[in-house]
Protein backbone atom coordinates (compact mmCIF):
# COMPACT_ATOMS: atom_id res chain seq x y z
CA UNK A 1 0.00 0.00 0.00
CA UNK A 2 1.12 3.27 -0.26
CA UNK A 3 3.79 4.58 2.32
CA UNK A 4 1.94 8.09 2.24
CA UNK A 5 -1.84 7.87 2.66
CA UNK A 6 -2.81 8.79 5.71
CA UNK A 7 -6.41 7.67 7.23
CA UNK A 8 -8.43 11.05 7.77
CA UNK A 9 -11.92 9.60 8.70
CA UNK A 10 -14.37 10.75 11.83
CA UNK A 11 -13.13 9.70 14.44
CA UNK A 12 -14.81 6.56 15.48
CA UNK A 13 -14.31 3.86 18.69
CA UNK A 14 -10.34 3.65 18.55
CA UNK A 15 -10.52 -0.11 17.73
CA UNK A 16 -13.08 0.22 15.40
CA UNK A 17 -11.03 2.74 13.50
CA UNK A 18 -7.84 0.66 13.26
CA UNK A 19 -10.15 -1.66 11.86
CA UNK A 20 -11.85 0.01 9.30
CA UNK A 21 -8.94 1.86 7.90
CA UNK A 22 -7.22 -0.78 7.10
CA UNK A 23 -10.03 -3.03 6.09
CA UNK A 24 -9.10 -6.35 7.29
CA UNK A 25 -11.13 -8.67 9.03
CA UNK A 26 -8.54 -9.85 11.62
CA UNK A 27 -9.99 -9.11 15.25
CA UNK A 28 -8.39 -8.75 18.82
CA UNK A 29 -7.98 -11.63 20.87
CA UNK A 30 -11.09 -12.46 22.71
CA UNK A 31 -11.20 -10.38 26.09
CA UNK A 32 -7.76 -8.31 24.70
CA UNK A 33 -9.87 -5.26 24.79
CA UNK A 34 -11.81 -5.95 28.38
CA UNK A 35 -8.46 -6.42 29.77
CA UNK A 36 -7.24 -2.76 28.73
CA UNK A 37 -4.02 -4.46 28.78
CA UNK A 38 -0.38 -2.24 28.27
CA UNK A 39 1.78 -5.51 28.32
CA UNK A 40 3.80 -5.98 25.09
CA UNK A 41 3.62 -9.02 23.80
CA UNK A 42 4.59 -8.28 20.44
CA UNK A 43 6.85 -4.61 19.66
CA UNK A 44 6.37 -3.52 15.61
CA UNK A 45 8.86 -1.08 15.36
CA UNK A 46 8.35 1.05 12.64
CA UNK A 47 12.02 3.23 12.00
CA UNK A 48 10.66 6.09 9.02
CA UNK A 49 13.47 8.12 9.42
CA UNK A 50 15.11 7.09 6.15
CA UNK A 51 18.70 8.36 4.88
CA UNK A 52 18.33 12.12 3.78
CA UNK A 53 20.16 15.07 5.12
CA UNK A 54 18.95 18.45 5.72
CA UNK A 55 21.43 21.15 5.36
CA UNK A 56 20.31 24.62 7.21
CA UNK A 57 21.83 27.96 6.72
CA UNK A 58 21.31 30.59 9.42
CA UNK A 59 19.31 33.86 7.97
CA UNK A 60 20.22 37.28 8.51
CA UNK A 61 18.25 38.70 11.86
CA UNK A 62 15.82 40.84 10.98
CA UNK A 63 13.06 39.92 13.63
CA UNK A 64 13.88 37.42 16.52
CA UNK A 65 10.30 35.99 15.74
CA UNK A 66 10.67 34.94 12.87
CA UNK A 67 12.82 31.90 11.92
CA UNK A 68 14.73 32.91 8.56
CA UNK A 69 16.81 29.64 8.58
CA UNK A 70 17.36 28.23 5.12
CA UNK A 71 16.84 24.67 4.33
CA UNK A 72 17.86 22.08 1.98
CA UNK A 73 17.42 18.95 1.49
CA UNK A 74 20.24 16.18 0.34
CA UNK A 75 19.32 12.97 -0.47
CA UNK A 76 21.90 10.42 0.36
CA UNK A 77 21.31 6.47 0.43
CA UNK A 78 22.49 3.65 2.69
CA UNK A 79 23.26 6.02 5.28
CA UNK A 80 21.66 3.48 7.88
CA UNK A 81 20.05 5.82 10.33
CA UNK A 82 17.09 3.37 10.00
CA UNK A 83 19.51 0.36 11.12
CA UNK A 84 21.21 3.10 13.91
CA UNK A 85 17.70 3.23 15.51
CA UNK A 86 16.97 -0.40 15.36
CA UNK A 87 20.39 -1.85 16.51
CA UNK A 88 19.10 0.90 19.76
CA UNK A 89 15.77 -0.54 19.90
CA UNK A 90 16.60 -4.33 20.02
CA UNK A 91 19.87 -3.59 22.57
CA UNK A 92 17.37 -2.08 24.90
CA UNK A 93 14.52 -4.86 24.46
CA UNK A 94 17.27 -7.46 24.89
CA UNK A 95 18.47 -6.19 28.09
CA UNK A 96 15.06 -4.81 29.23
CA UNK A 97 12.07 -6.73 28.26
CA UNK A 98 13.82 -10.19 26.56
CA UNK A 99 10.62 -12.06 26.32
CA UNK A 100 9.09 -9.39 24.33
CA UNK A 101 8.78 -10.38 20.76
CA UNK A 102 10.02 -7.95 17.70
CA UNK A 103 9.64 -7.29 14.30
CA UNK A 104 11.36 -4.59 12.75
CA UNK A 105 9.73 -2.30 9.67
CA UNK A 106 10.84 0.25 7.56
CA UNK A 107 8.78 2.66 4.73
CA UNK A 108 9.03 1.24 1.49
CA UNK A 109 9.43 4.67 0.14
CA UNK A 110 11.32 7.71 1.74
CA UNK A 111 8.67 9.60 3.40
CA UNK A 112 9.24 13.46 3.43
CA UNK A 113 9.46 15.58 6.73
CA UNK A 114 5.80 16.65 6.34
CA UNK A 115 4.63 12.83 5.91
CA UNK A 116 6.45 12.25 9.20
CA UNK A 117 4.89 14.68 10.92
CA UNK A 118 1.72 14.28 9.74
CA UNK A 119 2.28 9.96 10.25
CA UNK A 120 3.40 11.26 14.29
CA UNK A 121 0.14 13.62 14.81
CA UNK A 122 -1.98 10.96 13.27
CA UNK A 123 -0.92 8.74 16.12
CA UNK A 124 -1.67 11.20 18.81
CA UNK A 125 -5.74 10.50 17.44
CA UNK A 126 -5.31 6.99 16.80
CA UNK A 127 -4.81 7.64 12.62
CA UNK A 128 -2.10 5.95 10.85
CA UNK A 129 -1.66 5.15 7.55
CA UNK A 130 -2.38 1.97 5.65
CA UNK A 131 0.21 -0.08 5.42
CA UNK A 132 0.92 0.32 9.45
CA UNK A 133 -2.61 -0.46 10.27
CA UNK A 134 -2.37 -3.60 8.31
CA UNK A 135 1.23 -4.52 9.77
CA UNK A 136 -0.90 -4.60 13.28
CA UNK A 137 -3.01 -6.98 12.24
CA UNK A 138 -1.66 -9.21 10.06
CA UNK A 139 1.12 -9.38 12.36
CA UNK A 140 -0.91 -9.04 15.51
CA UNK A 141 0.96 -6.38 16.97
CA UNK A 142 -0.10 -5.51 20.85
CA UNK A 143 2.34 -2.06 20.55
CA UNK A 144 4.05 0.12 17.67
CA UNK A 145 7.03 2.15 18.23
CA UNK A 146 7.04 4.94 16.09
CA UNK A 147 10.44 6.83 15.33
CA UNK A 148 10.15 9.56 12.95
CA UNK A 149 11.99 13.06 12.01
CA UNK A 150 10.75 16.68 14.22
CA UNK A 151 11.82 19.54 14.50
CA UNK A 152 13.55 21.48 16.98
CA UNK A 153 15.52 24.79 18.35
CA UNK A 154 18.88 25.25 16.26
CA UNK A 155 20.85 24.78 20.11
CA UNK A 156 24.64 23.76 20.20
CA UNK A 157 26.07 23.51 23.13
CA UNK A 158 29.80 25.08 23.61
CA UNK A 159 30.86 25.67 27.39
CA UNK A 160 29.55 26.65 30.36
CA UNK A 161 26.00 25.56 29.70
CA UNK A 162 25.88 28.12 26.87
CA UNK A 163 24.68 27.21 23.17
CA UNK A 164 24.78 28.83 19.91
CA UNK A 165 22.14 28.95 16.71
CA UNK A 166 19.02 30.80 15.57
CA UNK A 167 15.59 29.48 14.49
CA UNK A 168 14.87 25.84 13.70
CA UNK A 169 16.10 23.03 12.40
CA UNK A 170 14.17 19.69 11.21
CA UNK A 171 15.10 16.24 10.81
CA UNK A 172 18.91 14.97 10.89
CA UNK A 173 21.55 16.82 9.52
CA UNK A 174 24.00 19.93 9.73
CA UNK A 175 23.80 23.60 10.18
CA UNK A 176 26.53 25.48 8.50
CA UNK A 177 27.17 28.77 10.47
CA UNK A 178 29.93 31.33 8.68
CA UNK A 179 29.58 34.06 10.93
CA UNK A 180 29.53 32.63 14.64
CA UNK A 181 33.40 32.96 16.31
CA UNK A 182 34.33 29.48 18.07
CA UNK A 183 37.48 27.89 19.42
CA UNK A 184 38.03 23.89 19.10
CA UNK A 185 38.30 22.92 22.72
CA UNK A 186 41.32 20.65 21.96
CA UNK A 187 43.20 22.28 20.00
CA UNK A 188 42.59 25.63 20.83
CA UNK A 189 42.47 27.34 17.20
CA UNK A 190 39.76 29.78 16.70
CA UNK A 191 37.10 29.42 13.34
CA UNK A 192 35.05 32.29 12.00
CA UNK A 193 31.96 29.66 12.35
CA UNK A 194 30.68 26.47 13.22
CA UNK A 195 29.66 23.14 12.00
CA UNK A 196 26.44 21.93 13.96
CA UNK A 197 25.59 18.37 13.84
CA UNK A 198 21.71 17.79 14.83
CA UNK A 199 19.30 15.07 15.00
CA UNK A 200 15.41 15.77 16.20
CA UNK A 201 13.23 12.88 16.32
CA UNK A 202 9.86 12.08 18.22
CA UNK A 203 9.54 8.46 19.87
CA UNK A 204 6.11 6.99 19.89
CA UNK A 205 4.61 4.02 21.67
CA UNK A 206 1.03 3.14 20.83
CA UNK A 207 -1.06 0.34 21.65
CA UNK A 208 -2.30 -1.73 19.10
CA UNK A 209 -5.38 -2.86 20.08
CA UNK A 210 -6.63 0.27 21.41
CA UNK A 211 -5.07 2.86 19.64
CA UNK A 212 -3.85 4.44 22.73
CA UNK A 213 -0.95 7.07 22.87
CA UNK A 214 1.09 5.30 25.69
CA UNK A 215 4.35 7.09 25.62
CA UNK A 216 5.32 9.77 23.80
CA UNK A 217 9.25 11.73 23.27
CA UNK A 218 11.13 14.11 21.93
CA UNK A 219 14.32 13.91 20.46
CA UNK A 220 16.42 17.56 20.20
CA UNK A 221 20.19 17.13 20.06
CA UNK A 222 22.80 19.12 18.84
CA UNK A 223 26.65 19.08 18.76
CA UNK A 224 29.03 21.58 18.10
CA UNK A 225 32.62 21.47 15.90
CA UNK A 226 35.12 23.92 14.79
CA UNK A 227 37.99 23.71 13.40
CA UNK A 228 40.86 21.82 14.09
CA UNK A 229 43.51 22.97 11.18
CA UNK A 230 43.60 26.16 9.24
CA UNK A 231 41.66 24.62 6.15
CA UNK A 232 39.19 23.94 8.61
CA UNK A 233 38.80 27.18 10.20
CA UNK A 234 38.61 28.96 6.92
CA UNK A 235 35.29 26.62 5.73
CA UNK A 236 33.81 24.71 8.66
CA UNK A 237 31.87 22.77 6.22
CA UNK A 238 35.22 20.86 6.30
CA UNK A 239 35.33 20.21 9.91
CA UNK A 240 34.29 16.84 9.77
CA UNK A 241 35.19 14.27 7.00
CA UNK A 242 33.13 13.21 4.77
CA UNK A 243 32.53 9.79 6.77
CA UNK A 244 33.28 11.76 10.01
CA UNK A 245 29.85 13.33 9.29
CA UNK A 246 27.88 10.34 8.21
CA UNK A 247 29.23 8.31 11.56
CA UNK A 248 28.37 11.39 13.98
CA UNK A 249 24.81 11.43 12.88
CA UNK A 250 24.09 7.72 13.33
CA UNK A 251 25.74 7.52 16.58
CA UNK A 252 23.87 10.52 17.73
CA UNK A 253 20.71 8.94 16.40
CA UNK A 254 22.03 5.65 18.06
CA UNK A 255 22.67 7.58 21.24
CA UNK A 256 19.29 9.41 21.67
CA UNK A 257 16.87 6.39 20.83
CA UNK A 258 19.13 4.65 23.54
CA UNK A 259 18.53 7.59 25.97
CA UNK A 260 14.87 7.97 25.58
CA UNK A 261 13.39 5.05 24.70
CA UNK A 262 13.10 3.87 28.46
CA UNK A 263 10.89 7.48 29.22
CA UNK A 264 8.91 6.43 26.77
CA UNK A 265 8.67 2.72 27.55
CA UNK A 266 8.14 3.66 31.20
CA UNK A 267 4.20 2.88 31.36
CA UNK A 268 3.95 0.15 29.42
Amino acid sequence: MPAKTLVTRPRLQRRELLLAAAMLPWLAPAGALAQGSNTITTLGVFSLLGDGLQITLPGVITDTRLDRNMRESLPTRDIGFDQAALRAVTDYMARQRSGTKLQMFRATTPLSLPDQRAVAEGATRAELPAWIIEAINSAKLSHVLLITRHRGDAAFPVTDGYTVGRGTVEGIGYYLDADTEIKNKDTGMTSQGFLGAYTMMRLQLINGITGDLVGSQDVRAGRAYAGRRDVEAENVWNALTPTEKVDALREMVRENVARVLPLVMAKA
